[in-house]
C-alpha cells in the first residue's frame, strides 16, 4: 500500500503540466503490465493548472466531509468516489485522481461515446480480427451479423472484449474509436484519462482515475439506452453459419437482485487494474454514483462494498457540505431509465404529452394549426375546380381586365 503524498499545487501556467499526466514507466519487462504500478502517478490538474473538482480531491489520501461518521469497515479499494449523480457533489473520496488501469470499467466511456453514432437496429458484419480479441468474450462470430443493440448487450451483460472491438469497427476503425473516445473524455472535464483500447484491455499508458470514471458513469447513466442494456437479464445472440445460438446471462445479477435501488454496474478485472467496480444505486430519492479502483472482492465483493459506502453517504445529515464537485456538463435525469421504459434501438419511448402539446398550445399546437388550414385550404380549392369542371368553362371576361 502506497503512502499517501501530499496534494500537489495547482498551477496558473498551462506548461507546468501536461493533460493527460505523463505515464508510469513499466515495473516488469513484457509489452503489456503483469502487475500494478505500487506508485501510480496523480492528475487532478486541468488545461490550465486548475484543480479539478476542488482542491480537497488532490488528495492521495482519504477526504470526508467534517463530522461524518466512520467509514463502512472492508473497503478494499486503493481510490475511491461516491457522488450524487443528481447534484454532481462528490461526498468522499480516497484518492480520487490517482491514475490505474480501469479493466473493463473503461467500456463505459465505449458505451457514452459510441451510443449516439450507433443505431441500435443497424447490423454489423464481425470481422476475424473483433472475434478472435484476448479477453473476455460474447461468443460473437467472424463474419457473422449481429444488430448493434446485441452487440452493445454483448459489450455491458459479459463485458465481450469482442463487442467492443466490433462497436469499434463499426464506428470508423478500432484508432478512430479511441480517438472519439479521449475526445469526448476532454469534453466531459476528465484529465486523468488516456485511452488506448476500446475494450480496457491494459496498457501502461492507459489510465484514468475514479474522479474521471464518476464523470463518465455519470454521463452513460443518462442515457436510457445504456441503462436498458446494462440491465437486461440475458440474452440470445442468433444462431450464425455453422454456430448455433449463444446465450448470454448478466454478470451483475447478484447486484441488481440483492442491492435495493440498483441501477446499473460494470466489473472489471486485468492483474495490473485488479478489481475495478462502477455502479449507480439510488437511496432516499437520490442517485449516487460510486467507482472502486484497484480493490478486492474479500471479504466482501465490490458491489457490496460499493452499496456500503452509498448508504453511508445517504445516511449524512441534510446540508452536509460535499468534498467536492463533478465538473462536467450537467446530465438530465432521463424519466424513461428511471421507468423501465427505455428502448434499445436508438431513442427513449415517446414521454407523455405535455400541457400545452395536449391543449394545442406552443410550438407544437401551432404545428398543428398551421398543417390543418393547410388541408381545409386544399380540399377548398379542390371542390372548387371540381364545382367549375361540373357547370362547363368559365366565360370570358369582356374588357381588358387584369393580365
Amino acid at each position: 500500500m502506497a503512502v499517501a503524498s501530499p496534494a500537489p499545487t495547482p498551477s496558473s501556467s498551462p506548461a507546468a503540466h501536461s493533460v493527460p499526466p505523463a505515464a508510469p514507466r513499466p515495473t516488469d519487462h513484457g509489452n503489456s503490465p503483469e502487475a500494478p504500478d505500487p506508485h501510480p502517478p496523480r492528475g487532478g490538474l486541468g488545461p490550465q493548472g486548475q484543480a479539478v473538482g476542488g482542491t480537497a480531491l488532490l488528495t492521495r489520501g482519504t477526504v470526508l466531509p467534517a463530522g461524518s461518521p466512520t467509514l463502512p469497515r472492508d473497503i478494499t479499494a486503493r481510490a475511491w468516489v461516491v457522488a450524487d449523480l443528481d447534484t454532481g457533489a462528490v461526498v468522499a473520496a480516497r484518492d480520487p485522481h490517482g491514475r490505474y488501469q480501469p479493466a473493463s470499467i473503461q467500456k463505459i466511456l465505449t458505451a457514452v461515446t459510441l451510443l449516439p453514432l450507433l443505431p441500435g437496429t443497424r447490423r454489423v458484419t464481425v470481422s476475424r480480427s473483433a472475434a478472435d480479441t484476448e479477453g473476455s468474450h460474447a461468443g460473437l462470430v467472424a463474419g457473422g451479423s449481429y444488430t448493434v443493440d446485441q452487440i452493445f448487450e454483448g459489450l455491458l451483460l459479459v463485458s465481450g472484449n469482442d463487442a467492443a472491438e466490433a462497436l469499434a469497427q463499426a464506428a470508423g476503425g478500432r484508432a478512430h474509436t479511441v480517438g472519439l473516445m479521449n475526445t469526448e473524455a476532454r469534453t466531459l472535464g476528465a484529465y486523468d484519462t488516456l485511452v488506448q483500447t476500446p475494450s480496457g484491455l491494459d496498457g501502461w499508458q492507459q489510465l484514468t482515475s475514479a474522479y474521471d470514471m464518476m464523470l463518465f458513469l455519470r454521463a452513460a447513466s443518462a442515457q436510457p439506452r445504456f441503462v436498458a442494456y446494462d440491465r437486461t437479464r440475458s440474452l440470445v445472440l442468433p444462431k450464425q453459419k455453422r454456430v448455433g445460438a449463444v446465450r448470454l446471462v448478466n454478470q451483475n445479477l447478484d447486484f441488481l437482485d440483492e442491492i435495493p435501488g440498483a441501477v446499473a454496474a460494470k466489473t472489471g478485472y486485468t492483474d495490473a487494474a485488479q478489481h475495478t467496480f462502477a455502479g449507480v444505486i439510488t437511496d432516499r430519492g437520490q442517485r449516487y454514483g460510486v467507482v472502486l479502483m484497484r480493490a478486492q472482492r474479500y471479504p466482501q465483493d465490490q458491489y457490496v462494498q460499493a452499496a456500503r459506502l452509498v448508504r453511508w453517504a445517504a445516511a449524512l445529515p441534510h446540508g452536509t457540505a460535499p468534498v467536492g464537485r463533478l465538473e462536467s456538463p450537467p446530465q438530465v435525469r432521463p424519466a424513461a431509465a428511471t421507468s423501465g421504459t427505455a428502448t434499445r434501438s436508438g431513442t427513449p419511448s415517446s414521454p407523455a404529452p405535455s400541457p400545452s402539446a395536449a391543449t394545442g398550445k406552443g410550438s407544437g399546437g401551432d404545428g398543428v394549426k398551421v398543417l390543418v388550414a393547410v388541408l381545409l385550404f386544399g380540399a377548398f380549392l379542390y371542390s372548387t375546380r371540381r364545382l367549375r369542371g361540373l357547370r362547363g368553362p368559365p366565360r370570358r371576361r369582356r374588357g381588358p381586365g387584369p393580365r
